[in-house]
C-alpha cells in the first residue's frame, strides 16, 4: 500500500546522474533514481536499492520505472547567459567581417524583418527547439526593437517549457541601418509596452522579461 497521499509522480527515472556541488566540481552518481512531480519539480534523488521503499511512499510500480543504458547519463540542463535570438537565422555563416562590418551588412537588415510577426514566429520556434534540443533549458533571450515579436518569442519559450529571460531591444541610434531603429520617445513606450504585456501574459513564471539595450553604438542611455 501507500503511504499518505504525496504529490503525482510523472516519471521515475533509473540510471547514472552526474552533477555539480560546492565540494566537489563533478559527482556522479551511479544507479540512482529519480522522481518528478507532474509539475516538473524533482522529489527524490535516491540510491536504486532503496526503490521498494520509494515505490510505497510514492506509489509508483517497477514497470513504470524508466532505465537509462549503461551508456546515458543525467546531467542539469545547461545555462546560455546570451542569445541572439533573430541572428539564428543566419547561424553558421556570414562570418567573413569585423563585428561592426558585420552588424551593418548582415545583422541590422536581418532584425529588421522581424517586424514580420510570420518570419519571426518561424525563426524563434526554430530557436527554441534546437536550444531545447541540445541541452539549453535556461537561454537568457535578445529579441529585436520590434515589441510584438518579442512578446511572441517569450510566448514561444513558455510553450515549449524552456526557462527563458526575454527582453526587448533598445535602439534609438543607428547610423549604418537607419531603418532599423526607435526614436527615442518610442522606445520607452515600446519598452513599457513590452513589460506590461509580459506582466498581463498568460505565461508562466519560467518566462521573466528583461530590458535591454545592445552597446553605446545604439542606445543613447549608454552614454
Amino acid at each position: 500500500m501507500c503511504a499518505a497521499p504525496m504529490p503525482p509522480l510523472a516519471h521515475v527515472f533509473r540510471g547514472t546522474f552526474i552533477h555539480s556541488t560546492w565540494a566537489n566540481p563533478m559527482e556522479v552518481l551511479r544507479d540512482h533514481l529519480l522522481g518528478v512531480s507532474d509539475s516538473g519539480k524533482i522529489m527524490f534523488l535516491e540510491e536504486a536499492s532503496q526503490q521498494e521503499e520509494l515505490a510505497k511512499e510514492w506509489c509508483f510500480k517497477p514497470c513504470e520505472v524508466r532505465e537509462l543504458s549503461n551508456h546515458e547519463f543525467f546531467m542539469p540542463g545547461l545555462v546560455d547567459t546570451h542569445i541572439h535570438a533573430p541572428q539564428y537565422s543566419f547561424a553558421g555563416s556570414n562570418v567573413d567581417l569585423p563585428l561592426l562590418d558585420w552588424l551593418t551588412k548582415y545583422t541590422f537588415p536581418t532584425e529588421l524583418k522581424f517586424q514580420n510577426i510570420d518570419f519571426a514566429e518561424e525563426v524563434y520556434t526554430r530557436v527554441v527547439r534546437r536550444t531545447l534540443k541540445n541541452g539549453t533549458t535556461t537561454a537568457c533571450y535578445f529579441g529585436t526593437i520590434h515589441t510584438d515579436s518579442s512578446l511572441l518569442l517569450a510566448e514561444i519559450a513558455d510553450k515549449f517549457g524552456q526557462r527563458a529571460f526575454v527582453g526587448k531591444v533598445c535602439m534609438d541610434m543607428n547610423a549604418t541601418v537607419p531603418e532599423y531603429k526607435e526614436t527615442t520617445e518610442a522606445s520607452i513606450k515600446e519598452t513599457e509596452r513590452f513589460v506590461s504585456r509580459m506582466l498581463q501574459k498568460n505565461v508562466s513564471k519560467l518566462v521573466p522579461h528583461l530590458v535591454l539595450d545592445c552597446y553605446c553604438v545604439i542606445c543613447k542611455i549608454c552614454y
